[in-house]
């Protein structure tokens, strides 16, 4: 912060005078051009009368920031589907690794009793309903996150 920082700053906000700013105005030709502009506009401020506010100022303000809301909504968003899609793979493996053994200890059981092709057919349509059933959970979520996102936009933006 400058002296001239300090000197407006004091005129501002109408402090008593000293010696010091009384020295620096003497010696300051562009703090004494702004001394009364200055103590006027700290007299405005001092009176706390608030200035009124049109009527459509609000939608007008939304209406002219909307765009740089929906840029900065969408770049928001891809740190949420990142990581919705790492909370959803990290147990992928898992229950990769449980399906197959579930399958293998089920095709044993069957082929125990059933033909072996019947066998294969029943693993094979339930390994398939499973693949289904994953596909679509794991695709749901990009959708889900997005909604997500636009939820917690919408209850900070009013």
């Amino acid at each position: 912060m400058t002296a001239c920082d300090d000197v407006r700053t004091a005129l501002l906000s109408r402090r008593v005078h000293d010696a010091a700013l009384a020295a620096h105005l003497a010696a300051c030709p562009r703090c004494t051009d702004e001394r009364e502009a200055l103590r006027r506009i700290g007299e405005a401020l001092a009176t706390d009368v608030l200035p009124a506010v049109p009527a459509g100022l609000a939608v007008r303000v939304r209406r002219a920031a909307e765009p740089f809301l929906e840029r900065n909504a969408r770049r928001a968003a891809w740190p949420a589907l990142a990581r919705a899609l790492a909370a959803a793979l990290l147990p992928l493996p898992a229950i990769l690794f449980v399906d197959f053994h579930a399958l293998r200890a089920v095709y044993a059981v069957l082929s125990s009793v059933l033909p072996g092709g019947l066998s294969l057919y029943v693993v094979f349509n339930h390994a398939a309903t499973l693949t289904l059933l994953l596909a679509l959970a794991y695709s749901a979520i990009p959708i889900l996150a997005e909604r997500q996102v636009r939820l917690r936009r919408r209850e900070s933006h009013g």
